[in-house]
């Protein structure tokens, strides 16, 4: 029977809008919008959708770097998002996360060797040489060698700059990793290195990911299961073969119908959606797709559809479902 690792329910983050002398909160951006889902242990959830359709905004708050404005997130059947600082910080070793920037991520004034080492030192994992054995020995497991410990950031490609914030991460041996458009800084040759990394530490070390991306190739070859995104609202979510041979919600076919193909003889037809995400402090009333859908009807300017099981596994919100 198949074990969830992290549940969310009805998630919700909202961020004030200041304005004025006085900062008087006049408004409210939606990042996440009353979103639930589950990350079934040992698999990897990926989480797909444009540029601010709240992606990164749901991973940093199921980590509880960011308190959710409500919603109730579970780790272990344990909720999560009402531990006090002290219960948090043991938590921590659990749950880690590796950042789309791997330069910025690193301080510029630590080493490697520091970086890795300050997760274990923080947890009292170990000490005195045992903390440099331990950090090296997951730099090697991560395609860096021991040398490597006495350097600093700018002295490395981007991908090995990666490669030093994924052997950060698994310094604490969590079972959860958040993987945060891990590659999308990356060349596409270097983009399959980290991508294969990161299946042959999953294996190794029995993790379970919340892959964030709005690249659907890239998602197709490491997920299990597949939800989708669109300002602030999960629209999709169905396992990987199902989705990438039956989507159903109209923007899922948009996003699939962009995705390049090697196949010099495969007919395909682009989807183009007309205008810009809209502003997520001021969204459209019903489906907030519906100002770029191409098969609108009156119903979706004016009611909010539901998310639906159609298929074992598989949900929709959309009215011509």
């Amino acid at each position: 029977m198949t074990e969830q690792l992290v549940r969310i329910e009805n998630l919700k983050k909202y961020f004030p809008v200041r304005t004025g002398v006085l900062s008087r909160t006049t408004g409210f951006i939606k990042a996440v919008d009353d979103i639930s889902f589950s990350v079934n242990k040992g698999e990897t959830y990926g989480l797909v959708g444009e540029s601010g359709s709240g992606k990164s905004t749901t991973g940093r708050v199921i980590l509880q770097l960011q308190q959710p404005t409500s919603g109730k997130v579970f780790f272990r059947d344990r909720e999560i998002s009402t531990l006090n600082s002290r219960q948090l910080h043991a938590m921590r070793k659990e749950m880690q996360i590796v950042f789309q920037d791997p330069y910025s991520a690193l301080n510029p004034r630590m080493t490697v060797g520091e970086a890795i080492a300050e997760g274990l030192a923080a947890h009292r994992l170990a000490a005195g040489r045992g903390l440099q054995e331990m950090a090296i020995s997951v730099m090697e497991s991560c395609g860096l060698s021991a040398y490597h410990y006495s350097r600093y950031p700018h002295e490395f490609s981007g991908g090995q700059r990666q490669r030093i914030v994924i052997a950060r991460a698994l310094s604490l041996q969590p079972s959860f990793v958040v993987a945060d458009e891990p590659v999308s800084a990356l060349d596409v040759s270097i983009q399959a290195q980290i991508i294969n990394l990161l299946k042959n530490l999953q294996e190794k070390y029995h993790l379970t990911y919340l892959f964030i991306s709005h690249d659907l190739g890239v998602v197709r070859h490491v997920s299990d299961n597949v939800g989708v995104m669109y300002l602030g609202t999960l629209v999709e979510e169905a396992p990987k073969k199902e989705f990438y041979a039956h989507p159903l919600h109209p923007y899922s076919k948009a996003l699939l119908s962009a995705v390049p193909t090697t196949d010099p003889l495969a007919k395909k037809q682009r989807i183009a959606l007309k205008g810009q995400i809209p502003n997520p402090a001021a969204p459209p009333p019903g489906c907030r797709f519906h100002t770029r859908c191409p098969h609108v009807m009156t119903v979706c300017r004016d009611t909010v559809p539901l998310l639906r099981t159609v298929a074992p596994g598989h949900s929709v919100a959309c009215h011509l479902v």
